[in-house]
């Protein structure tokens, strides 16, 4: 894809993005709306871009190591972020740890890139989000309270974990389509076509929930926090995309999606999974919104300049 391609792509997303936000501020549209829209794309629009996405794609060595891949960053980022806030307050340790290691891929990366992808590399961001999911329901809050002087954390066992990723529609609909790839299964026409029909209204959804969501905030006090946990998260994919452009053996259009997909936002979710965990929501908050800006950025660049 081309710089003016690539430029104009994005350029679609952020329209969607920008008119969300200023329907908010308009008065059209509140944070409650959001999450209804958060609701239909996480249960119907996602799982069926899923299904369209994996139309005919073969399980295959490549995606299995970006699996691998996926977890072994997101163990990375959960220990950068514990080595970060060392010697921090209790509540500052945890928020650090919480929100250095999440990605925010089925409402952002995977909608921002689809358009833009072969099928290989659409299943290659679905493992990817296999992976880090794992982190982002359990590991990391278990990390958290143990530095926090705590327990395990809030459904952070290993039952809480597994419960919250067979009740999650967008994770059973990836079991369900690896299992009918590896029985070399096809779906039927009519379950396609509604697939199709759904998983096309994905991406305008979800930029206009994250427009909605979004905010512009930045306490002064928390300055510090946000700029430590925003620096190692990005440090951290930035060596990550190295490591994987020059040395993971996979296609080149793979290894572009996937480097792109290292610097997806911080998890929408994150905030949530702060605040249950006893840790400062308002500063995920900002980290959220934060790293939102700088993640499309990025993202966009990165999808100009890199070869296919």
């Amino acid at each position: 894809m081309d710089l003016w391609a690539s430029f104009s792509n994005s350029g679609v997303y952020l329209a969607v993005l920008a008119g969300g936000y200023l329907l908010k501020r308009a008065g059209l549209f509140r944070v409650q709306d959001a999450r209804f829209l958060s609701a239909v794309i996480m249960n119907i629009t996602l799982p069926a871009a899923i299904v369209k996405g994996f139309a005919g794609v073969e399980l295959s060595g490549v995606l299995l190591l970006t699996f691998v891949f996926s977890f072994l960053v997101s163990l990375t980022l959960v220990c950068t972020g514990a080595v970060l806030s060392h010697g921090r307050p209790a509540v500052e340790r945890g928020t650090t740890i919480l929100n250095t290691n999440t990605f925010n891929c089925g409402n952002f990366a995977i909608p921002f890139l689809s358009g833009v992808v072969s099928s290989e590399s659409f299943a290659a961001m679905c493992m990817f989000d296999v992976g880090a999911a794992i982190f982002t329901y359990g590991p990391n809050a278990a990390v958290a309270q143990r530095a926090m002087g705590g327990g395990k954390g809030r459904g952070a066992g290993l039952g809480s974990v597994l419960k919250k990723l067979f009740t999650t529609p967008t994770f059973l609909v990836y079991v369900a389509m690896v299992a009918l790839s590896l029985l070399h299964w096809e779906l039927p026409g009519f379950v396609m076509n509604v697939a199709v029909m759904a998983g096309n209204a994905n991406s305008f959804l979800a930029m206009l929930c994250i427009g909605i969501l979004f905010e512009v905030r930045f306490p002064r006090e928390d300055r510090a926090t946000v700029a430590r946990v925003l620096a190692g998260r990005y440090t951290v994919c930035a060596l990550a995309a190295v490591v994987l452009w020059l040395w993971l053996p996979v296609p080149r259009e793979v290894a572009r999606t996937l480097v792109v997909m290292l610097f997806a936002p911080v998890a929408s979710c994150a905030p949530m999974i702060t605040i249950e965990n006893g840790c400062d929501g308002t500063v995920a908050a900002v980290i959220n919104s934060i790293s939102m800006v700088l993640s499309i950025t990025i993202m966009t660049l990165l999808l100009a300049v890199l070869p296919v």
